[in-house]
């Protein structure tokens, strides 16, 4: 049966590993069905923070997802470890990509989606913590702004402590020093396009399934010019984060040449709901074998 998105394995080659940071609210779950469909049983979610577990799905897989997830009532912060200075040579032999965005846009698109979670979490009871309710209670808890920089050097927003320009210099010689590779959400094609000449890989048919959107007309309503301020007063250091990646991310994708035009998709999509369905049948055929 003809594969619609092959896993690498079906490639039989050595490919580099490869560590997706995901940032909240920067395209990564987009992103993150674009590496599972092209590494197959070879991608993993780490979901947990310890280093040494970090290490240990780094030599099973090619492909390791680090997030922020939800167990029970607490939030695991997949970066608290792993990106600490001493930790950094666990990353050495990997390629390691993570996405930016707007720090105004992407604060704005976090508030709609805590409260998604809120109230589904409201619902099971799982978690003792208060999530602000308005934007405006959103803004003065110091635990949701700075976001990006804070995912990026390991800093759970529960564990208190404001930062500072210093946290923003430590997180641009981060980067140097591992040499990330940054994506930038505003220039989704071009940061694609950018991956797949550093892996070596092809997206197949280069079809992209969008997941997990904000609508941007829902997420900007209601925010008029002086709440954008009061937002970019409060994650000014994302910004900063942000105007660095892009420089990063200009010098990087020098030489690419143009992004080819790939196909976004909805997932709820005819045509992504038949392949995904193809693939399904495909790997329950190959299981049984």
């Amino acid at each position: 049966m003809l594969k619609v998105f092959p896993s690498s394995s079906s490639a039989g080659r050595q490919r580099d590993k490869v560590v997706f940071l995901h940032c909240i609210k920067t395209g990564g779950t987009t992103f993150s069905r674009v590496l599972q469909r092209l590494y197959g049983d070879s991608y993993t979610f780490f979901d947990d923070d310890a280093a040494d577990v970090f290490a240990e799905r780094l030599a099973s897989f090619d492909c390791i997802e680090v997030h922020a997830i939800l167990r029970g009532d607490q939030l695991v912060w997949g970066t608290k470890n792993i990106m600490k200075e001493s930790n950094w040579g666990l990353l050495s032999n990997a390629k390691v990509f993570v996405m930016f965005r707007d720090a105004v846009d992407c604060y704005i698109s976090s508030f709609h989606q805590s409260q998604k979670y809120a109230k589904k979490l409201e619902q099971t009871a799982a978690w003792s913590r208060s999530v602000p309710h308005t934007l405006d209670e959103y803004i003065e808890d110091p635990r949701f702004s700075n976001l990006q920089l804070k995912f990026l050097l390991g800093k759970d927003p529960d564990d208190g402590g404001a930062l500072t320009d210093a946290d923003l210099q430590d997180a641009k010689r981060l980067i140097s020093t591992v040499g990330i590779k940054v994506g930038i959400l505003e220039q989704y094609s071009e940061s694609l396009h950018f991956f797949e000449r550093v892996t070596g890989s092809r997206i197949p048919l280069g079809v992209v399934v969008v997941r997990n959107t904000n609508r941007s007309s829902q997420a900007q309503r209601g925010i008029d010019e002086a709440m954008r301020r009061r937002i970019q007063d409060a994650n000014v250091l994302d910004q900063g984060l942000y105007d660095f990646a892009k420089t990063v991310f200009v010098d990087q994708i020098a030489g690419c040449g143009p992004a080819p035009r790939y196909r976004y998709l909805s997932e709820n999509s005819f045509f992504v709901r038949c392949t995904d369905l193809i693939c399904a049948l495909g790997a329950r055929r190959g299981s049984r074998r």
